[in-house]
């Protein structure tokens, strides 16, 4: 897959937009050259559009307390001078927001643990990501049986939905269980209206939390101006206290060598990383 699809679809750019304009913009106020400036200028504009479209969903209003100095800082720029106490206190104000947006995003970039008991099983809801595509290929949850002592079921199935997933839920036969939820891909490319997805999700893991089940829900790489869709599963994550394995182990099975059929789709390499991923958040008791 593109370098810069997967940079866009695990966060990457929102740091790197957020380095960009803090950086461009403090040597505006310092340098008056001719040919940088412009240059500069462009930079920042750059950065704040990375990091307005990178789909983090964070709080509108973090964005603005963000949004609000960098775009000033531009307009302060272009005047000829400005008294060194200014240009320092807009530097340190710009700096503030910087490091609030940056560190509300830290959070939810950690990998997850699960500590499991022994003799727990794994139930795997999700859609051709986890069920696979036909093909000879083992699907990550049956390399993960293979690599923890814990019974892993598969109940995924290709081109399944979060409303379909809550069918596949059904399947599950005893309480207390792992439940790992890789859903919502084909919602997303399918135009799912988001307080459909959202409801829907939380009927989910509703239910699944009815049954005294943990649940790991992935979280959705997401491409430009689609922070609704993550939004809408933050929420039901801290709503229902349940763990999420961050879109940027995702996308770094995606970005694997040889790790995809399609550009999306699984090779075995691929299952391979994802189930190498998902027992490295299992700690078994």
């Amino acid at each position: 897959m593109n370098p810069v699809i997967l940079n866009f679809a695990d966060g990457t750019t929102f740091f790197l937009g957020l380095v960009l304009v803090l950086m461009a913009e403090g040597m505006l106020f310092c340098i008056r050259n001719r040919i940088a400036r412009p240059i500069l200028t462009i930079l920042a504009i750059v950065g704040i559009m990375l990091v307005i479209s990178s789909a983090t969903p964070l709080p509108i209003w973090l964005y603005a307390i963000w949004t609000v100095p960098a775009i000033a800082g531009l307009v302060l720029s272009s005047f000829a001078a400005l008294p060194r106490r200014h240009c320092v206190l807009y530097g340190s104000v710009l700096l503030l927001a910087t490091l609030a947006l940056g560190l509300a995003e830290v959070p939810h970039r950690r990998r997850p643990c699960l500590a499991i008991h022994e003799g727990t099983t794994i139930y795997v809801l999700g859609d051709s990501i986890s069920a696979g595509i036909g093909t000879n290929h083992r699907s990550w949850p049956a390399v993960l049986d293979e690599l923890t002592p814990l019974r892993v079921v598969n109940l995924a199935q290709p081109g399944a939905t979060v409303e379909s997933a809550i069918t596949q839920a059904k399947g599950i036969a005893e309480q207390h269980s792992i439940v790992i939820v890789e859903i919502g891909g084909n919602d997303l490319l399918g135009g799912t209206d988001v307080s459909v997805f959202r409801t829907k999700l939380d009927t989910l893991v509703s239910s699944l939390r009815a049954d005294q089940h943990e649940v790991l829900l992935f979280e959705l790489p997401l491409f430009p101006f689609q922070n609704a869709y993550g939004k809408a599963q933050r929420e039901i994550v801290g709503e229902h206290g349940i763990s999420m394995l961050p879109k940027r182990f995702f996308v770094k099975v995606l970005g694997t060598e040889d790790g995809t059929l399609d550009g999306l789709h699984l090779s075995q390499a691929g299952h391979d990383a994802m189930a190498r991923i998902v027992a490295g958040v299992i700690s078994q008791e």
